[in-house]
């Protein structure tokens, strides 16, 4: 069974989070559990220690676990595998981080609104919480049904990394996909690659005797722009996370302007 965990707040992000997990767990066995993370506001100023600092810190997250056990009940009247909430005060990424490296996780999951800035994807992916991930994340962006993956391999996204850690995740679960090779370029037209048709030989090594084929493949050079007008109708795309993201990463440009959820996969610690 994999094990996912949710990072919720009292915002819509959270509740797109929250109820596309939800809906994934109803393609594959997958056990969920919410974390609620409260972070000291500026002029918190916590007592040092013991029983008096405890007190404290439940006087602040009274009122925002209230509304996270309404959004948890709400979804666990449908989605039977959704564990009580966790509730911790401190820093936010140290603590998912610290979860998500004692707890075995399969997959991290967190909400986002629709598109946003490249330099708000870079931020992320940048952050020492994506950094040290040790298993997949996904960014779930709106409240759409999984129908169909978009896979995108490169230069960027090798497929001896992406495709194992993605097949552990939908083991079992029939999902339809299609396998884009992307070779992103700052401008010019955007045209399909003909000359390099060894591009697919590792993925079709991969999945050789899986039961795994993509529908359709694609290879594709043009610029982030014009790519992403080719990838919106898909419900989820699935690519490597970056290991060393840079400031002109044309990859985190290309899913900056799609409004489709991101799954960064990679493979958990320990099962590499």
């Amino acid at each position: 069974m994999i094990k996912a965990l949710v990072s919720v707040y009292p915002d819509l992000a959270s509740v797109i989070a929250m109820n596309y997990a939800c809906r994934l767990s109803k393609m594959f066995a997958m056990e969920i559990q919410p974390i609620f993370v409260k972070e000291p506001e500026e002029g918190d100023k916590a007592p040092a220690v013991g029983w008096v600092r405890q007190t404290w810190e439940n006087g602040l997250l009274d009122v925002e676990q209230e509304a996270m056990n309404k959004l948890i009940e709400s979804e666990r009247s449908v989605y039977v595998k959704l564990t009580s909430l966790q509730v911790i005060y401190g820093d936010r990424d140290e603590a998912i981080l610290d979860n998500l490296l004692q707890g075995g996780y399969d997959l991290f999951v967190e909400g986002s609104i629709s598109r946003f800035e490249k330099s708000v994807l870079l931020q992320r992916t940048c952050s020492r919480l994506y950094r040290k991930l040790p298993c997949s994340v996904m960014i779930a962006r709106n409240l759409i049904d999984l129908n169909k993956i978009l896979v995108i391999i490169g230069d960027a996204a090798p497929a001896s990394t992406l495709l194992p850690a993605l097949m552990k995740l939908f083991k079992g679960s029939n999902v339809r996909f299609d396998l884009l090779y992307s070779k992103i370029i700052d401008s010019g037209p955007l045209e399909p690659i003909y000359s390099e048709p060894e591009i697919f030989n590792e993925a079709d090594e991969i999945f050789h005797g899986t039961g795994w084929k993509p529908e359709k493949k694609l290879a594709l050079q043009g610029s982030p722009r014009d790519l992403a007008t080719q990838i919106e109708e898909y419900s989820l795309v699935a690519t490597s996370l970056p290991s060393e993201p840079e400031r002109h990463n044309g990859l985190l440009e290309l899913l900056s302007d799609t409004p489709s959820p991101i799954l960064f996969c990679r493979q958990r610690i320990g099962m590499l």
